[in-house]
């Protein structure tokens, strides 16, 4: 009988997990990230990020907090006045996006900016339009 408990004690323990992809994902995002490239799709999928020259730079700070110094609302690479805005991640494993930026500038309540954390060291953020757009940054 009790090398069944036994069993049954080493395979419940086996079995948990703790959930630190917030905790690591949140660990590689805060920081600065400047912009590289940028990508725009004409509506046919053949959309690819081009390289670009940019003074552009976002920061994630731990506290939930994003600010970029130009808009935040709509994609651009233009520099100008700091906006800001929170941040969360997204915990949904069926989400296709690993966070959302909720910009505190833009016209309508519901704007949001969606992210992918870096896998290859690049961080892309995407805006909201018609055709695919978004943003490559790379961390400084």
């Amino acid at each position: 009988m009790k090398k069944y408990l036994c069993i049954v004690l080493l395979v419940v323990i086996s079995s948990c997990s703790s959930d630190d992809s917030k905790s690591k994902g949140e660990a590689g995002l805060v920081g600065k990230w400047k912009l590289i490239e940028q990508y725009a799709d004409p509506g046919d999928g053949s959309g690819e990020f081009q390289p670009l020259s940019s003074k552009r730079v976002i920061e994630f700070l731990s506290d939930g907090t994003v600010t970029i110094n130009g808009v935040l609302c709509y994609m651009s690479n233009e520099v100008g006045d700091e906006e800001t805005g929170t941040y969360n991640l997204i915990t949904d494993s069926d989400a296709q996006n690993d966070g959302e930026i909720i910009p505190n500038t833009c016209n309508s309540k519901s704007a949001r900016v969606y992210f992918d954390l870096p896998t290859s060291g690049n961080l892309i953020l995407w805006y909201l339009c018609i055709e695919g757009c978004g943003q490559k940054f790379s961390k400084i």
